[in-house]
This record gives structure tokens, C-alpha cells and sequence, in this order.
């Protein structure tokens, strides 16, 4: 079976190589070998479903999510030994006009033998003129004497990577831009402080209705490994509840069926992965059968990556020949969401507000309708949660306002004088901390001209170095380049600071041990549920250190919050003596 690269099926289809990067991730049907120099290599029948996948997006101008619906339709609606004919047919079309676009070199024949052409692993003059013009003419350096698998890894990220974005990326290293910059009259922010908001009834109303109404969805960015927690697979595959061990995923799942239930509404869930968890998150919920929720309601996409680059602006190459990458921030999540569809679809779903929230918290509130009604009531395009700091040096980001705008900067920003100030009442005068629990406009996050500006992070790492008669690897400095989602706020016309108790939303796992750690997040969860139960009149026994004595859980599908809990509470025994679930 003939087959070609994905430079040359990009440039049949007219896209770049990165966008079938993209398309690959979206449709499971579509999956290209890799030939002995680990590039994709696309049969006539794959290029076939990649040029209808383009018309569907391009010309018939479905969103993402429907051009895939379609797809899947037109492959079943034809008898298996017609659409073998089709196929065979098709094939040939395409082989045809592969020959007439010029590419008459396929990969691989009928016996899967490889047949290369000459300049295979060459570089086109105006691949290397294009990127030597961008002051990366190193990317060559001894092109002949590194081994045959390095250069064509090299090639493909070059073709995948939009050249484009590299000037902004180099102005950014070169500029030594770190977000934004913090202006030197900044003073603390205004925010809905919780003894006021806890008694909203206006605010718990207005945002039921419009949670009743469908006009939310849940967004969690799950981009993240379990390696600091020292698990192999993404992170929201790790489990978390006290006595099922249920993983995070599979708590949200939960969360999000119960409040289906609770407003007869059917909320989306839009999850952004990460580029080294998306297939591996995509095959769990797979097995898990999308957790009951409706395959056609869940929807994945996958976080943008973005080269690394030496302090001086120049593209850095790793280990295995090709270029070193990095996910792009959690900011990312909204050029996400636009190369998704999502924010289209969305709208056309009538969706307006996102809940978003990070995987690693299973103790985030959503919905929360209080929440969601004071926002709408703000006027917000984008609001925050907020908690009092703990301790003055407490790596959350500070909420602040400068010239009338409120904004977040990194804990790290503010200088010890104000970072240690306290009021006559001796609390924190810069003392409320952003805990990544957002409210998000769609049509805010589809504006044009939103864009979030950079934050640089350096570190070390081995990169390649190509010498003469080889290559050898060299620890060397790197920045990798980065956008966070609480940049926004100052960007937006009307935001707000809602501040929320931290015992009841924030027991983030992050670490082993210690601080934000697997245990301590185990704690966070048996405290809530002791908390509920105490708050309905059941007594929980605790040992000397104040600890429940019992391992206690709470499922949400029993009860989504405390005042779910307080309408069961006939179920409950009035004395907690043994550990206990609830379902």
C-alpha cells in the first residue's frame, strides 16, 4: 500500500502540518504508521477521510464537533462490501492525484518495504532558507554527519511548527517580558467578601436559573503527569477519595451527573489535556464509557505545545535530534478552545459561562450557583476565587488593582514590605490569594483581540549540540515560554474577586509529601465530610489530634453540597461508628 508524509498530505490539503497533528488527535480512526525513520506515513484511505474531515470543517463550514458527528455517520451508513469498493476506487483517485500535485515519491509499496527518495532526510532549500532568515541556521550545523533517525525527528517538528509565531517568541526571550509588568501603584483589590455572599439569596437564584437554563459547562485543564506524586499516567487518572479510591476524573464525572440531575440541564464538560496525556486521558474515559455522561457531551482537546529557545532567541534541539518542547501554559486554554471549535460550539449550544478549574482540587464547588449569580449580576467577563493567604510567603497569586484595574500577579512580585503588611486588625493587607477557580465568558474568550502576553521560565536541561563527525549532549540553559489565565482579568471590562472558604474548595494535590500533598488532600476531603455531617446534627467522633476517627465519604451523586446533605438527612444515623460512604 502506497503512503505519504505529512508535508506532502499537507500540502494537497492545503493546511499546515500541525493542523493534521490536530485532526489525528480529534478522529481515533485516523492513525498514520510511523515508517523505520519515525515519520507519519498516510495511506490513500487516510488521506481520503483527511480531505472529507477538511470539507466538512472548511467549505461546509461544520464546527469540529459536528464535522467528526458527520464522519462517523457517512461511515456507517454504507454497507461494508460497497464502501470496500469505494474505497478501492478512491484510493486510486487519490494516488492519481497525489502524481499530479507532484508527489510522486510514496513512502512505502504493497510489501511494506521502504522506498526513500534520495533527498528523503534533506533539507529543502525553503525550509532552511525560512528558518536561517529567522537567525536558526545552527539548526543545520554538520546536517550530514548526525545520524539518519536525528534529522528526520528535526524535520518533522520543523514541519509541524508554525513559523510564523517564531518572531513574537523570540521578541518575548529576547524582550526578558515576564507577563504583565506590575505597575508600581498598585494597592489591594476590592472582592465579594464570604460572610456577605454566604447569605445571598438573590445571587443563589439567579445563578440556578441559569445553570436550569444550560448555559454553563464545566472547563478543567488536566494537562498535568502524576510524576510529583510518583504515578505514571495523567493526572486526573490518580486516586484521590478517602475510601473508593475513586480518581479525580471520575469524582468531577460525578459531580458534574449530580447536578444534571439536580437542574435537568445537560452541562458540557470541556477538558484540556495535556501533549503528553491526550491519548492516554482519551483511552481512559473510552474504557471507562465516559463515565454514563454521553460521549457526545465530553469533550477533549488537547493543550498547545510551543518550542523552547535559548536565552539568545535561537531554537533549541533535545536529546533525540528534534526540537524541545513545552506545553503552553493553563492560559493556553483559550487558543485551545478556539482551535477546537469549542467556543462555536459552545454558543451555538447556548452556553455562556465556563466553570473552570484545575484537575489536581477535588474539592472545587461546581456548580456553584452563588458564585455564577453574583458574576452575572457583576457584569463579569471573568471572575476569580479568592482565599485569605495563610502565611505572608504562600505561593498564590496576589489580587491586586493598578489605575483602576484589577489584576493577579505572582506572589514572587510583590516586595517584602507589602507582602508582609498588616492592617489595624493585623490581617494581611495584600492578604487574598487566587486559587484557580474561574468563571469564563464564551463570547469574552472569543473576543479578536484577546491575547495573553508571555511569562518566561528558565531552566536547565540537555540539549543536542551538533559538532563535527556527530553530535554530543550539552547541559545548557533554556526558556520556555508560557501564558496563565488569570492574565485576562485586567484585560476585561468588568471582572470580580469572589472570595471563597478555603477548608470547603481548596486542598490542591500537587506533592507527595508535605505541602498540597497526598495526604494532606486525603484530610481536606475527610474534613468537609465531617464538617457536613456536624452541620446536619450527626456526630463524628474524633481522636485527641482533632481528626475524624472514622474514614468518611461523601458521594456527590448522595449529596452535591451541604444543603443536599441537610434534605437527607433521615438517611443518616445520628452517630458516625464506623467508616462510612455514602452513595
Amino acid at each position: 500500500m502506497k503512503a505519504w508524509t505529512i508535508g506532502q498530505v499537507a500540502k494537497l490539503l492545503g493546511v499546515k502540518p500541525h493542523v493534521l497533528r490536530y485532526w489525528e488527535s480529534e478522529l481515533p480512526l485516523l492513525s498514520p504508521r510511523k515508517g523505520r525513520s519515525g515519520r507519519r506515513e498516510y495511506t490513500a484511505n487516510e488521506v481520503r477521510l483527511l480531505m472529507r474531515f477538511r470539507h466538512l470543517l472548511y467549505e461546509r463550514k461544520f464546527t469540529l464537533e459536528g464535522a467528526k458527528a458527520r464522519l462517523w455517520e457517512e461511515l456507517g451508513s454504507v454497507p461494508a462490501d460497497v464502501a470496500a469498493k469505494f474505497a478501492e476506487v478512491r484510493s486510486d483517485l487519490i494516488e492519481a492525484l497525489m502524481t499530479a500535485r507532484g508527489e510522486t515519491h510514496p513512502v512505502r509499496d504493497t510489501q511494506g518495504s521502504t522506498h526513500t527518495p534520495a533527498d528523503r532526510d534533506s533539507v529543502s532549500e525553503s525550509l532552511r532558507e525560512q528558518y536561517e532568515g529567522q537567525g536558526q541556521e545552527h539548526l543545520f550545523a554538520f546536517w550530514d554527519e548526525r545520524p539518519a533517525p536525528m534529522r528526520a525527528r528535526l524535520l518533522q517538528d520543523l514541519e509541524a511548527l508554525d513559523p510564523a509565531r517564531l518572531p513574537e517568541l523570540q521578541a518575548a526571550v529576547l524582550g526578558g517580558g515576564a507577563g504583565l509588568a506590575v505597575p508600581a501603584g498598585i494597592e489591594p483589590a476590592p472582592y465579594e467578601p464570604r460572610e456577605r455572599s454566604i447569605r445571598d439569596e438573590a445571587a443563589r437564584q439567579a445563578g440556578e436559573e441559569e445553570i436550569r437554563r444550560g448555559r454553563s459547562a464545566f472547563l478543567t485543564v488536566a494537562g498535568g503527569q502524576g510524576s510529583r506524586l510518583g504515578f505514571s499516567g495523567p493526572k486526573g487518572m490518580f486516586p484521590v477519595t478517602p475510601i473508593r479510591k475513586l480518581t479525580l476524573f471520575a469524582l468531577f464525572a460525578e459531580k458534574l451527573l449530580a447536578a444534571r440531575r439536580r437542574y435537568g440541564a445537560a452541562i458540557p464538560w470541556l477538558i484540556m489535556t495535556g501533549p503528553q496525556n491526550h491519548a492516554a486521558t482519551m483511552e481512559y474515559f473510552e474504557s471507562c464509557e465516559w463515565f454514563g455522561l454521553g460521549r457526545e457531551t465530553v469533550h477533549l482537546f488537547p493543550q498547545g505545545s510551543l518550542p523552547s529557545l535559548s536565552p539568545d532567541g535561537r531554537l533549541v534541539m533535545g536529546a533525540d535530534g528534534g526540537l524541545f518542547f513545552n506545553p503552553d501554559g493553563h492560559g493556553g486554554v483559550i487558543e485551545g478552545l478556539r482551535r477546537a471549535g469549542l467556543l462555536d460550539t459552545m454558543a451555538e449550544q447556548g452556553v455562556q459561562h465556563l466553570f473552570y478549574f484545575q484537575v489536581d482540587n477535588p474539592l472545587v464547588c461546581v456548580p456553584d450557583p452563588v458564585f455564577l449569580g453574583a458574576h452575572c449580576r457583576a457584569g463579569s467577563q471573568i471572575s476569580a476565587k479568592v482565599v485569605q493567604k495563610a502565611y505572608p510567603e504562600e505561593k498564590l497569586g496576589i489580587i491586586v488593582r493598578a489605575d483602576g484595574r484589577p489584576m493577579v500577579i505572582e506572589y514572587s512580585d510583590l516586595d517584602q514590605e507589602r507582602m508582609h503588611a498588616r492592617d489595624a486588625e493585623g490581617r494581611l493587607v495584600y492578604g487574598q490569594g487566587s486559587i484557580a477557580i474561574n468563571l469564563l465568558e464564551v463570547a469574552f474568550l472569543g473576543s479578536p483581540g484577546l491575547s495573553l502576553p508571555w511569562h518566561l521560565a528558565r531552566k536547565k536541561a540537555q540539549t543536542l549540540n551538533p559538532v563535527a563527525g556527530g553530535t554530543e549532549n550539552q547541559e545548557r540553559e533554556i526558556v520556555k515560554l508560557e501564558k496563565f489565565v488569570f492574565d485576562a482579568i485586567p484585560l476585561a471590562e468588568r471582572a470580580l474577586f469572589f472570595e471563597t472558604d478555603r477548608a470547603e474548595e481548596f486542598s490542591p494535590l500537587k506533592n507527595r509529601h508535605g505541602v498540597d500533598s497526598i495526604e494532606t488532600c486525603r484530610l481536606g476531603q475527610l474534613e468537609q465530610a465531617a464538617r457536613w455531617l456536624e452541620q446536619v446534627g450527626v456526630q463524628v467522633p474524633r481522636d485527641p489530634e482533632g481528626l475524624p476517627r472514622h474514614a468518611l465519604e461523601i458521594s456527590p451523586l448522595f449529596a452535591l453540597d451541604a444543603r443536599a446533605l441537610a434534605a437527607r438527612r433521615g438517611l443518616l444515623k445520628d452517630v458516625v461508628d464506623e467508616d462510612t460512604l455514602l452513595v
